[in-house]
């Protein structure tokens, strides 16, 4: 009734239509955010399709055209070692339990132990990839001991037979879910690393898989697809829920840190929130890209999330979530970063926040890394 009379006073000429808008807070309130070009990583040759962090945000992980895998200084920009593969590298991700890097190249999964850090969770971790000492064929894929002679090289590998587009560590460490390109029957897998074997969590795909995650603390698994984001319970083995993305078709997804909320990316320039408890189609839907979004990631402390866009710039929003059910989430974009170079079709391929501070790594076709602080 009150925005009635507030419009009924418009079309009056009573009223100024900017008092309609939502009263936000400004920018400077909500620091600390990432504002400033830092650091520049360079040696790529050819896009970077991915970056991580490690746990203790001290080291950087990058993977990409040009078939390398290379860690960084998270705050010099120095490289510390390159490893060469025999495919384009998709993706990389850091485990948070053990010393361990999972790439996808190809239609292989190598496992890395970069040997930086805690010397225990070191030697813990070389055990668990070294314990497999013969081939293990299953049906959906093989694992392959490699042995300890390279100290920088892989341990381990599993080949799937489809190109790995995307591959993503449980929080406790141990379990490892893959996606597939064009796979017949189901193009998701769960790699389970202390037993050495792997699983379906179901026996048919609906729709053509783009990304999946894990909860951060419960026993369920989104899976996203062309437009919609499935929630499956892994202990019932049964699909829970079944979200609306309301996108042509959706790029990235990522899961807020208190699970009930995420955000989906689409290739059509849109970002949606969904939340979970509230209902089944987007809370908020924003088009603040000029071009399509490639990656979003939300930070794992700070209230922030951001977006990276092929028109070569990452948005900081300001994402604040209440434990009160009755109040919405803010939601405030706080800064659009800069920096990677123009000329490809190709953006801003890759984001990702430094575990522990409000810094942000970007990657691009332009062959670079760049840390925002």
């Amino acid at each position: 009734k009150q925005w009635y009379q507030r419009r009924v006073a418009i079309t009056a000429g009573n009223m100024n239509p900017d008092e309609l808008l939502p009263k936000l807070p400004k920018p400077k309130d909500l620091k600390p955010f990432p504002t400033t070009q830092a650091v520049r990583f360079s040696g790529h040759e050819g896009h970077v399709y991915t970056t991580d962090t490690s746990p203790s945000g001290e080291f950087v992980v990058s993977g990409g055209e040009d078939r390398t895998v290379r860690i960084w200084e998270s705050t010099t920009g120095r490289e510390l070692s390159r490893l060469a593969l025999p495919d384009t590298v998709t993706c990389v991700t850091w485990n948070k339990a053990h010393s361990m890097i999972a790439v996808a190249a190809g239609d292989t999964v190598f496992f890395i132990n970069p040997g930086l850090g805690d010397r225990l969770k070191v030697e813990d971790s070389n055990k668990m990839l070294l314990r497999r000492t013969e081939v293990k064929e299953l049906p959906t894929c093989t694992w392959y001991p490699l042995g300890s002679g390279d100290p920088t090289g892989p341990r381990l590998k599993i080949t799937h037979g489809h190109v790995v587009r995307h591959v993503t560590w449980h929080n406790n460490g141990n379990y490892l879910a893959v996606v597939m390109e064009d796979a017949p029957s189901c193009p998701v897998l769960i790699h389970n690393l202390p037993k050495l074997s792997s699983q379906k969590p179901f026996n048919k795909s609906r729709g053509i898989i783009q990304k999946v995650e894990f909860h951060p603390s419960r026993p369920f698994f989104f899976v996203l697809s062309q437009r919609y984001v499935r929630v499956y319970n892994l202990v019932k083995q049964a699909m829970v829920k079944k979200l609306m993305c309301s996108v042509k078709w959706a790029s990235s997804m990522a899961i807020h840190p208190g699970g009930d909320n995420l955000i989906v990316g689409s290739y059509d320039k849109t970002l949606v929130w969904l939340d979970m408890d509230l209902s089944v189609k987007p809370y908020k839907s924003l088009q603040q890209h000029k071009k399509a979004i490639r990656d979003v990631v939300f930070h794992p402390r700070y209230p922030l999330y951001a977006t990276a866009s092929d028109d070569n710039t990452v948005i900081v929003t300001h994402a604040t979530v209440y434990n009160d059910l009755v109040r919405n989430p803010l939601i405030v974009p706080v800064k659009v970063l800069r920096g990677h170079k123009p000329g490809s079709k190709y953006g801003m391929l890759s984001v990702v926040f430094h575990p522990h501070l409000p810094w942000v790594y970007s990657g691009g076709a332009d062959g670079d890394i760049w840390l925002h602080v």
